[in-house]
């Protein structure tokens, strides 16, 4: 009796958490009454239908696409505000023109900012903002740089593989995630809408 009755509780919480899962995303809010399910559904429902997605090898990308949103819409409602030098922009390597002979992986200003991809954009941005902008070589140094960094919230871009990762690890710093644009393919020549970061780091900034 006692294990259909955890059962049963368990199930509930999981398909109330689905629901507000989606409520959240029709909605483009996570209401005070939907954080505890929101939240639960990010620890556990949403990165179980992903490991599932990636068994069956079948719209992984786009469950993590979705893990992404909610997250982002969670930390949205929560109105949180930290001042410039708390906020760290990561970026990866791969926006960088593939033609380009300066190495900025590790320290950005070497960019000469030529208009040849979006990483100049990107850091006319973060100088205007007041944020440090790092670009980094994959998930790995990414975490490692917030570790170095300490950061009280990140916005970072990437692929889907890598932001859903590293959100799921860092899930005591907030993390906005941008996902990349890939039309050269995975890992080269990569692009990025320069106003979804400018809107992210707005919200995280307290400036909207």
């Amino acid at each position: 009796m006692l294990v259909l009755t955890i059962g049963a509780i368990f199930l509930a919480t999981v398909l109330t958490s689905i629901l507000s899962v989606f409520i959240a995303v029709k909605k483009r809010r996570v209401t005070r009454a939907m954080k505890l399910p929101v939240r639960f559904g990010l620890k556990f429902v949403l990165p179980f239908f992903i490991f599932v997605a990636s068994l069956v090898k079948k719209n992984a990308d786009a469950v993590r696409r979705l893990y992404i949103d909610v997250n982002n819409l969670y930390i949205s409602s929560s109105n949180i505000s930290k001042g410039a030098e708390k906020v760290l922009l990561l970026l990866p390597h791969c926006l960088q023109n593939s033609e380009c002979n300066y190495k900025i992986t590790g320290n950005a200003s070497n960019c000469r900012r030529c208009g040849k991809c979006t990483i100049g954009a990107i850091l006319d941005l973060a100088d205007e903002k007041g944020v440090k902008a790092v670009v980094v070589t994959g998930g790995t140094a990414a975490r490692n740089m917030i570790i170095k960094e300490k950061p009280e919230a990140v916005v970072s871009v990437a692929c889907e593989r890598d932001l859903a990762s590293g959100i799921a690890e860092m899930n005591k710093i907030p993390v906005f995630g941008v996902v990349n644009e890939r039309p050269n393919g995975p890992c080269f020549n990569t692009t990025v809408e320069v106003d979804k970061l400018r809107e992210k780091l707005d919200r995280i900034l307290g400036q909207k």
